[in-house]
């Protein structure tokens, strides 16, 4: 019987890691949940994981074809410190009843605020923003177009 095979460390750290695949990296190995939502009806799960090893932090969204919501998109959004509060995503693209789950690139988890949401709206669309303009009209939508995560 052979010993088992010591993990891969980490390919990246803190700002290393943003835009890279979470797996890939190697960062999934010690990933936590850092908070999860579910609607109601199970429909749907965002999850909002980070990996301490690696000093990053990732959003990974869950969908049921079944369940009423049609396709959803899942968002990273993250706001740091040298911006002044300007929201930037990271985005899974389309899941769809072909594509059950997808998970975001990686964000640096240092010096940034950080949710994850889905919504049916569209790729970066923020379904609980303090104020969402469009064309210079506010275009704010009510829960119905998606759930997120506390800001952590």
């Amino acid at each position: 019987m052979s010993a088992p095979q010591a993990s891969a460390a980490p390919s990246c750290w803190r700002d290393t890691c943003s835009g890279l695949d979470p797996v890939d990296a190697g960062c999934d190995a010690d990933a936590e949940i850092l908070q999860q939502v579910d609607e109601p009806d199970d429909s749907v799960e965002v999850k909002l994981v980070w990996s301490p090893d690696c000093q990053a932090v990732w959003m990974k969204v869950s969908y049921d074809p079944q369940a009423s919501v049609k396709d959803v998109y899942g968002s990273l959004w993250t706001t740091d410190q040298f911006t002044g509060g300007i929201e930037w995503a990271s985005t899974t693209g389309l899941v769809t009843s072909t594509r059950l789950s997808a998970y975001t690139p990686m964000r640096n988890w240092k010096d940034t605020t950080t949710k994850a949401c889905w919504n049916d709206q569209g790729d970066r669309f923020d379904p609980f923003p303090l104020h969402y303009e469009q064309n210079g009209n506010d275009a704010s939508l009510g829960p119905l177009h998606g759930l997120c995560t506390d800001w952590m």
